[in-house]
C-alpha cells in the first residue's frame, strides 16, 4: 500500500478525551439529551394517526416538522458509537417511538412532513408542482425525510442498533417503491425541490447492506442538472442556494467511492475546487444570505448582515471527508482542520450550548445564538450533530502505519495500539501524542503538520530524538514502540494575512490555527435569537464600514504576540490600536473578523471607497424596515411567501416572476412604514404587475422595458398602526416582471 493510502478509523475506534473539541462535544450531547423525546416524536405520531401531545415550535411547527429528530438520531448514534451509555439509551427510546409510527403506517414510511403520506399519492398521479423549496405545497419534504432516513441509517451503521437497522431497512424499501414507477423526467422534476443528502444516505445504505438497489436509486437522485455541468468542468454555482447543493455533491463523492461512475468523482472535484478556492472565507465558511455570490465578486460577503451559514460548513466537512477517502489529499484534512477550528467550534456557545445560524463578516456586526427549546432551525439540528463527529477524520491507518490527521485531543485504538493526542488547539499551539502498546511493536507513526506552522522550526521529540517534518508536510517516526511513549510536538505559529481571493480589499489575520478577530463591546447587542420567524438573523444596527480600522501589509510586521493568545497591532497615524483574540472564543459581542485591507499600503484610498459604500447604503438600507428578496429560499420562507404559478432564476441577482396571486408578509414592529418599494429586472416586452395591500389593489399597470427598475408605493392610506403588512403580487396570468425584492420603508427613497 502506498504512503498516502490510509483508511480513516471508524467512529467506534476514536473518542475525544481532552481540549476544546471534547468540551464542545459534551456540551452538545447535554443539549440533545435535554430535549423531550415525546415532543420530538409528536410530528411522527400525528402523521401516523397515533395519540400524541404537542411538538416543539419554530420550524418544527411551520412545515419542517420532524427534521430535528433526524439530527438528534445522527448525533446520538455517533455518541453511542463512542461509548456513551446515555446516548444509546435515548437513541433506542426514540427508535422505539419511530418504529411504532412505522408499524402504524404499514408501508415502511415514517416522517413528520405535514400531510406527507398524501404527497406521494399526488406525485404518483402526476401532480408534481416543484418549486425550489416547495413540493406540492410542502416545505422541502425530501430534505426533511432525508434527515429521518439518515438518522436511522446512522443508528444502524454507527451505533450497531438492531432496531435502527429494522426501521432503516423498511424505510429504504419504501423509497425504492415510491420512486420505481416514476420516469426519469418526473424524478428530475421532483428534484427541482431541495432534496438534501438523499443520494449520500442511500449510497451508504447500499454499501452497508451490500445491496445495489439503494445505490441505483441514489444515482437517480443525484440531480443530473447539477452533476452534468460539474463533471464537464463547468462552474454553475453563482447564485445557487449553497446548502441545497453541498449535500448533493457529498452524494456524488459517496457514489464515486462505491464505483458508480467517474462522472460523480469529476463532479465532486470540480465543486470542491470552486467552493474552497473561490468561495470560502478564512473560517472555512461560504455563502451570503445562504447563496453562493459570484465567484469573482465577494463584495456582499463583507457588507451583508447574513454571512456564512453553519450548516454549509458542516456539510463541506462531510464532503472533505468523502473526497479524502477517494483521493487521500492533504488539502481535505487542512480544510477540515480550519473549518472545525474557526467556524463550527465558534458557532456553539460554550456556556448554554446555543447555535449560530449566520456568521456575519461585516465589520462591527454580531451573531445570535439559539435559545433553549425554541427556533429549531436547520443549523440548530446540525449544531447538535456535528460535534459528535469532530474526531471522524482525526486518525487513519494503513499496513504498518498509523496516521494522526488532526490534533483535536482524542484517543484512537488500532488493534492493540492506543494513540492519544493531548492539546488545547486551536487556542494553543503545541501538542503531545502518547502511544501505548502491550508488547513492543514496530510501525510508522505519521503526524500531519498543521497549517500555519513554521515548518523550519517545528519538531517532534521522542526520547531525546528530534524529528523534522518531511517536504510532504508529515512527520514520519519509524521505530519500535514500547509501553507508553510520548511524542512532544513543538509547532511555532506563523502570523499571516489572508486576503479575499477576489481582490475586493478585505482580509483576516490568522495566527497558527487561530483565525483572529477584534471584540467590540459597544454598541451592546442582545446575543440571543428571538422566537420570531426570522429570529436567527442578527438584527442589531449595522455599523458604518468606514468605522473599521484599515490594515496594510505593514501591520503584520509590527504585531505583538506577547500576550499569549492575544495579538496586538499597535496604533498608527491612520488607525487605533487593535487587540485581536481567537474568533472561536469570541461570543456575545460585536466583532471585526474581516478588516478593510489596503494591499498597496494606501489606507486613504481604501477609506474613500468605504465612505462611498456607506453613502450608497444609507440611501436605502438605513430606511429599510423589512425586506424580502425574491428567488431566495430563506427570505421567501421567512416572509411566508405563497407560490401560485411562478418561475425563478438568477441574472446577477435572484428574481421570481409571478403569474398568479401570491402573498407575503412584511413586519413593521415600530408601525412606521411610509412606502413599499418593489424592484424588478426589466424584460424586453411589457409585463403586467398587480400589487395589493390586503384586499385592496394599489398598483395595476404594464411595466415596459423603459420603466426603470422599481416603483415606490405610498402607504399613507394604510398606516393605521399595523405591525404586519400582507402584500399581494399578481401577474394576472401574463407574468409580472422578474421581481427582485420588496422593501418596507420608513421614508421614500430619492
Amino acid at each position: 500500500m502506498s504512503e498516502t493510502a490510509a483508511e480513516l478509523l471508524p467512529l467506534a475506534a476514536v473518542a475525544l478525551t481532552n481540549g476544546p473539541f471534547a468540551a464542545a462535544q459534551q456540551r452538545a450531547l447535554r443539549t440533545a439529551l435535554d430535549l423531550d423525546p415525546e415532543r420530538l416524536l409528536a410530528p411522527f405520531r400525528r402523521e401516523a394517526g397515533l395519540a400524541t401531545g404537542p411538538g416543539y415550535g419554530g420550524w418544527e411547527s411551520e412545515g419542517l416538522d420532524g427534521h430535528t429528530l433526524g439530527h438528534v438520531l445522527s448525533a446520538l448514534s455517533a455518541h453511542a458509537a463512542g461509548g456513551s451509555a446515555a446516548a444509546r439509551e435515548r437513541l433506542e427510546l426514540l427508535l422505539t417511538g419511530l418504529r411504532d409510527c412505522q408499524v402504524a403506517h404499514g408501508t415502511g414510511y415514517v416522517g413528520g412532513v405535514p400531510d406527507g403520506v398524501a404527497l406521494w399519492s399526488e406525485i404518483e398521479n402526476g401532480r408534481i408542482d416543484a418549486q425550489t423549496f416547495d413540493l406540492d405545497g410542502r416545505w422541502v419534504p425530501l430534505y426533511n425525510l432525508h434527515k429521518t432516513l439518515t438518522g436511522v441509517i446512522d443508528a444502524a451503521v454507527y451505533a450497531d442498533s438492531a432496531l435502527g437497522r429494522t426501521v432503516a431497512a423498511e424505510f429504504v424499501e419504501w423509497w425504492l417503491r415510491v420512486f420505481a414507477p416514476l420516469g426519469d423526467a418526473d424524478v428530475e422534476m421532483v428534484l427541482r425541490t431541495e432534496s438534501g443528502g438523499l443520494a449520500a444516505s442511500l449510497g451508504r445504505w447500499s454499501q452497508f447492506t451490500d445491496d445495489e438497489r439503494p445505490g441505483g436509486l441514489a444515482v437517480r437522485l443525484a440531480v443530473r442538472a447539477l452533476w452534468e455541468p460539474l463533471a464537464a468542468g463547468r462552474d454553475p454555482l453563482d447564485g445557487l442556494h449553497a446548502n441545497a447543493q453541498i449535500p448533493i455533491v457529498v452524494g456524488h463523492a459517496v457514489l464515486a467511492g462505491l464505483g458508480w461512475g467517474e462522472q460523480f468523482a469529476a463532479a465532486a472535484r470540480t465543486f470542491w475546487e470552486s467552493v474552497t478556492r473561490h468561495r470560502t472565507t478564512s473560517i472555512g465558511g461560504n455563502s451570503v444570505r445562504e447563496h453562493f455570490p459570484p465567484r469573482d465578486d465577494w463584495s456582499t460577503m463583507f457588507t451583508a448582515r447574513e454571512g456564512p451559514e453553519t450548516c454549509n460548513t458542516v456539510n463541506m466537512v462531510e464532503l472533505a471527508r468523502e473526497l479524502h477517502r477517494l483521493d487521500g489529499g492533504a488539502e481535505h484534512l487542512a480544510y477540515i482542520d480550519r473549518a472545525l477550528s474557526a467556524h463550527v467550534l465558534s458557532a456553539q456557545h460554550p456556556d448554554h450550548g446555543g447555535i449560530v445560524y449566520f456568521t456575519s463578516h461585516r465589520p462591527g456586526h454580531h451573531r445570535v445564538y439559539s435559545r433553549r427549546e425554541t427556533g429549531f432551525w436547520c443549523c440548530m439540528g446540525t449544531g447538535l450533530e456535528a460535534p459528535a463527529r469532530f474526531a471522524a477524520a482525526a486518525f487513519a491507518q494503513a499496513p504498518g502505519r498509523v496516521d494522526v490527521n488532526l490534533l483535536v485531543g482524542a484517543r484512537a485504538r488500532v488493534e492493540d495500539v492506543v494513540v492519544e493526542t493531548e492539546t488545547d488547539r486551536p487556542f494553543g499551539d503545541d501538542a503531545s501524542i502518547h502511544v501505548s502498546v502491550p508488547t513492543p511493536r514496530s510501525f510508522v507513526l505519521r503526524i500531519r503538520l498543521p497549517e500555519g506552522v513554521d515548518a523550519g522550526t517545528a519538531e517532534a521529540l521522542v526520547d531525546g530524538t528530534a524529528y523534522r517534518p518531511a517536504p510532504d508536510g508529515w512527520f514520519r517516526i519509524d521505530r519500535t514502540w514500547t509501553d507508553r511513549t510520548t511524542v512532544r510536538l513543538t509547532l511555532p505559529p506563523v502570523l499571516r494575512v489572508e486576503a479575499a481571493p477576489d481582490g475586493s480589499g478585505w482580509a483576516t489575520l490568522v495566527d497558527g490555527p487561530r483565525v483572529l478577530a477584534e471584540r467590540l463591546p459597544h454598541p451592546a447587542v442582545d446575543p440571543l435569537a428571538t422566537d420570531a420567524r426570522m429570529g436567527h438573523i442578527a438584527r442589531g444596527a449595522l455599523l458604518p464600514l468606514a468605522a473599521a480600522p484599515i490594515l496594510t501589509p505593514e501591520d503584520v510586521r509590527s504585531a505583538d504576540r506577547s500576550g499569549g493568545r492575544v495579538v496586538v497591532l499597535p496604533a498608527t497615524p491612520t488607525r487605533r490600536e487593535i487587540v485581536l483574540e481567537p474568533f472561536a472564543s469570541l461570543h456575545d459581542d460585536r466583532y471585526i473578523l474581516a478588516f478593510p485591507f489596503a494591499s498597496d499600503g494606501d489606507a486613504a484610498a481604501r477609506l474613500t471607497a468605504l465612505l462611498a459604500e456607506d453613502a450608497r447604503a444609507d440611501e436605502l438600507d438605513s430606511r429599510t424596515i423589512d425586506a424580502v428578496t425574491f428567488g431566495q429560499q430563506q427570505p421567501e420562507s421567512d416572509h411566508a411567501l405563497t407560490l401560485a404559478g411562478t418561475e425563478s432564476g438568477y441574472n446577477a441577482v435572484h428574481w421570481r416572476r409571478f403569474f398568479g396571486p401570491s402573498t407575503f408578509v412584511l413586519q413593521d414592529w415600530g408601525a412606521s412604514a411610509a412606502t413599499l418599494r418593489v424592484s424588478w429586472l426589466s424584460d424586453a416586452v411589457g409585463r403586467r404587475m398587480i400589487v395589493g395591500i390586503g384586499d385592496d389593489v394599489v398598483v395595476d399597470r404594464i411595466i415596459d422595458a423603459g420603466d426603470g427598475d422599481g416603483i415606490e408605493i405610498d402607504l399613507a392610506a394604510y398606516a393605521d398602526g399595523r405591525s404586519r403588512w400582507v402584500v399581494v403580487v399578481d401577474g394576472a396570468g401574463e407574468g409580472t416582471p422578474r421581481l427582485t425584492e420588496a422593501r418596507l420603508m420608513s421614508a421614500a427613497v430619492a
